[in-house]
């Protein structure tokens, strides 16, 4: 089971499940539910018992998901058709400013946009994509693509945490008054991982 624990006002140690998360969206009666902190602090897996939450026993979400091929690039996958493309390039040059991937465009084009399209006319109530970070934040059209799925359907993501400022786009989806935003960063998940 997945668990994350908060400190309270009194010292006490509160253990916050997936489900503890879920109701906590429910409750805040907005529309989208969106994960993000810093690297290794559990988005995916808290993701991954997430769509279980919303998927009501079908088997796969529509959406996207992204594919890291070591020393290659990242794939996006239309999770419905299987659709995949290159967003993402490995760079080995760019290593040293801790982004080692130039973004691919035609991925975006290819499947990127006309899943998000497809997700925008369909009958599901959700759509999840499991990252959206800074290849995304260089394609204006797929983050008009993306902002016409949000204001259709309900978005199930992880967002990849940014300095606020250093991306735009990132900081628009979290901002967005209509998300519920769960920052594992102000919760300490230590024990999890033992």
């Amino acid at each position: 089971m997945l668990s994350f624990y908060k400190i309270t006002c009194t010292g006490e140690t509160m253990k916050l499940t997936a489900e503890i998360f879920w109701n906590r969206y429910i409750n805040s009666g907005k529309r989208h539910l969106l994960i993000t902190g810093w690297r290794g602090k559990g988005k995916s897996t808290l993701f991954n018992r997430m769509t279980g939450f919303v998927s009501c026993g079908n088997a796969v979400l529509a959406g996207l998901t992204s594919v890291y091929v070591p020393k290659t690039g990242v794939m996006l996958v239309d999770n419905i058709t299987k659709a995949e493309a290159a967003v993402g390039i490995y760079c080995p040059e760019k290593a040293e400013i801790g982004k080692n991937m130039i973004p691919h465009s035609d991925g975006f084009y290819t499947v990127g946009i006309p899943a998000l399209e497809a997700v925008a006319g369909s009958d599901e109530e959700w759509f999840a994509i499991d990252e959206i970070g800074f290849l995304e934040s260089n394609e204006p059209q797929f983050q008009q693509a993306l902002r016409k799925a949000m204001d259709a359907k309900k978005l199930l993501a992880v967002v990849r945490k940014t300095e606020k400022g250093a991306v735009p786009f990132i900081d628009e989806i979290l901002s967005r008054s209509d998300a519920f935003v769960i920052d594992l960063d102000d919760y300490d998940n230590a024990d999890y991982w033992d």
